[in-house]
């Protein structure tokens, strides 16, 4: 009997190692994986440089969505992130997304913004915003964070949808209601506050700390 309980403990001993070293292998793997990102997007995948996001503490779903869109070339277009997207097998991009969101959102790199059109485009942001980019943009739950993103990398994203190369018509994750939400909202802001609107929301959310 004590020779019984001695093999099964010892069994139990070795499955949890084992376990423990697939679940170490898993997490040293996608941590190889991200390490080729953190060139353009930051270490950890915090931004330090004007053209690439922040990508940690963001949904997982997002990521692996936007991995998955500029792999396939139909609703984000990007030569460099194409090509990139392009070299990794789905689980690859799954591991990658699940390693940056569990890690913190940063907002380490200084911008210089204006504190008025900042002001302007937070009024702005509340109107036309607010019911996507939850809680000034800092949510992460549905959408990407915009709060404290680089202000260039908004800029180019924001002149991506408005020329169409960023297509919300093409987006397979978005139900039918949301692009009518989402152009009826980039609709708005030009129609009713032109470029300087547009120029004061990229300044509130590039202000957030």
């Amino acid at each position: 009997m004590r020779k019984s309980m001695t093999y099964a403990l010892a069994a139990g001993a070795l499955m949890g190692f084992v376990s423990l070293s697939s679940a170490q292998a898993a997490d040293a793997s996608a941590s190889m994986l991200a390490d080729t990102c953190n060139g353009c997007h930051g270490p950890d995948g915090v931004s330090q440089g004007p053209a690439a996001p922040t990508i940690a503490g963001m949904n997982k779903f997002y990521l692996v969505e936007s991995m998955k869109a500029y792999k396939a070339g139909t609703n984000r277009k990007s030569s460099i992130m194409q090509r990139i997207a392009k070299g990794y097998t789905d689980s690859e991009v799954e591991a990658i997304a699940g390693y940056f969101s569990a890690k913190k959102f940063g907002r380490v790199a200084m911008q210089n913004t204006d504190a008025g059109a900042a002001s302007k485009g937070q009024a702005i942001a509340k109107d036309l915003c607010e019911s996507c980019h939850e809680k000034e943009g800092y949510a992460a739950e549905d959408y990407p964070v915009l709060a404290g993103q680089m202000m260039p990398y908004l800029k180019n994203n924001l002149m991506d949808f408005k020329s169409g190369d960023r297509s919300i018509d093409n987006n397979p994750n978005m139900s039918d209601k949301e692009k009518r939400k989402k152009k009826r909202a980039l609709e708005d802001l030009m129609a009713k506050h032109g470029d300087d609107g547009m120029a004061a929301v990229l300044n509130f959310y590039a202000s957030r700390k």
